[in-house]
This record gives C-alpha cells, structure tokens and sequence, in this order.
C-alpha cells in the first residue's frame, strides 16, 4: 500500500512537472516570442519557410504587413511567425544569404501551399521585393509538443550528475578561435534591430547534415547547447523536415530556436561555453538567419 502511494506521488509530481513545463514554454512562444503556431494540427498539415529582400527605401514592416494579407487572404494559410532578419549567423553555399525578413506559414496541406503559391495574387506580392525563397517544412505536432518536455527531463538528469551550469556567461578569453572573434564582430549587427524588440532572437535553421565525423562533432555540440537550454528555459519553437519546393537546394532538417535576447546572443558568442563546444561543430550545409520578431507589429 505505501509503495502504491509513493508510485501515485511520484505519478501526480511527473504530471505536474510536465504542465509546468508545457505552460512555461506556451508563455515565452505567446508573450516573448510573439509565435502564434497552433499546438496540435493535423498530420497533413504544411509549413512554408519564406525568406524575402526588401528593396531600398522600403519599409520592412509595411511590405511583410503586405504579404501577410495577401498569404492569410482567400486559399491562403496561417502566418504563425514573422521576423525582421539581422544577419545571417551561418552562410550556405546552396541558397542566397542576404535577407530583410522572413515569414513561416501553415497550410492545410503541401497540396494547399502548391495551389496559393502558384496563384496570380501571390506571385504578383512576391514579385514585389528583390528576390525571394521559400522551403517548405514538415512539422510533426507531437514532436514539438515532446521537445519541450524533452528539455525538462534533460535538465533533471544533468542535475542528477552534477553536471556544472552554463551560466553565466564568461567572455571568452585567448582560447576564442579566429571563428569565434569573427561572430562576435558580425553579432553586433542585431544592435540595430534593438528598436523592434531587445528580448527575443529566434534563429531560423535550414541544415544539411555531413559525413559521419562531421555528425558526431554535430551532435557533441548539439548536446551541450541542448543543456544550455534545458537550464536557461530557452530552445526550440519549431522543428521538422525540410522539403525543396524552388530550385535544387539538398536540405534535411529544419529549426527555429527562441534565445532571450540581443544581449544574450551576443554574449554566448563570445564567450568561453562557445569556445569549449563550438570548435568541432561542423555541417555539410546550412543557413541560419537571426530575427526579433515582428508579427505583433502587422496586426
């Protein structure tokens, strides 16, 4: 009877954690992040990854405002996130690296997306700015719905082993690689999206995984940073697979991660945690571009 009791306790405190996390996570997607993705969907359902150049002299906010009400207009789809791009953090060689913003789309289906894209509407609206580029995403619901408890489970396991705290951040000293000194240089480029918005970056990934050596220094990186997150209450808002919609573009996965802030993204480049993790990581491709949100600002 009393081990029944105790299997109930620790029932209820698993349920309880979980709901907390769940709830923690919603607020920073609903308050921070200013993301407005539905939690469940169906297993048809199809995202768009849209990145756009917006032309000199032209507004950001008013052009992406623009295409939001052409995009959530007749056969069209959700806007669920919206973003005012500060750089790209990681360069690809397979698609261009120069962007203003970008949106993230839910449609019905990949067939619904095919229509709307292919509708004079549309194409008149994206041949307004200096190039576009969209991917497309396969975003499994439960798989994000179990990221974020994921996290927890992490953190309880590396309190169990004692594992040291990431923060705070120390600036990296003689140990940050030439790499490194160059982000920490190219970072600074978000101050001027300060303006907007100082406590959300989410950084939007499209990746091409490597060989094999290249995959186990990936995931060594990815483990530590996935710690990070598990303790600082930050990470990932959207992940799935990437699917090639325009050109030839060989991308597998996909990933938005939320971080709190301009300031902290700027410290966890240059300091000492990203020296020690950073060094191996290596992929055969990507292209990550940092954004602070702006969907709130085209209501």
């Amino acid at each position: 009877m009393i081990f029944r009791g105790l299997a109930l306790i620790l029932v209820f405190a698993a349920l309880g954690a979980g709901v907390w996390q769940h709830r923690r996570y919603l607020r920073i997607r609903r308050k921070i992040a200013d993301d407005r993705q539905p939690l469940l969907h169906p297993g048809r359902t199809f995202h768009a990854l849209t990145l756009v150049k917006v032309g000199p002299g032209k507004s950001v906010i008013d052009e992406i405002r623009a295409l939001r009400r052409v995009i959530e207009g007749p056969g069209g789809g959700l806007v669920v996130y919206a973003g005012q791009v500060g750089l790209a953090v990681v360069t690809s060689e397979q698609v261009p690296n120069d962007w203003s913003a970008l949106v993230l789309t839910q449609y019905p289906s990949r067939q619904a997306h095919d229509r709307f894209f292919a509708t004079d509407a549309y194409r008149t609206e994206l041949a307004r700015f200096e190039k576009t580029y969209t991917h497309g995403v396969v975003r499994p619901a439960a798989l994000n719905l179990a990221v974020v408890q994921g996290l927890l489970l992490l953190r309880l396991f590396d309190i169990l082993r004692r594992a040291p705290s990431s923060f705070p951040f120390v600036p990296a000293g003689d140990e940050a690689l030439p790499k490194q000194r160059a982000k920490m240089k190219e970072v600074q480029q978000l101050d001027a999206l300060r303006p907007l918005g100082e406590n959300a970056v989410v950084i939007f990934n499209l990746i091409k995984p490597g060989n094999a050596e290249q995959r186990r220094a990936d995931r060594s990186y990815s483990r530590k940073m996935m710690s990070g997150m598990a303790e600082g209450g930050y990470g990932p808002l959207h992940m799935g697979r990437a699917v090639t919609l325009e050109g030839d573009a060989d991308f597998s996965l996909f990933a938005a991660v939320y971080y709190p802030g301009i300031d902290f993204v700027q410290r966890m480049i240059g300091s000492s945690f990203m020296s020690r993790i950073g060094g191996d990581k290596q992929l055969g491709d990507s292209l990550a571009v940092a954004t602070v949100p702006i969907l709130s600002r085209l209501d």
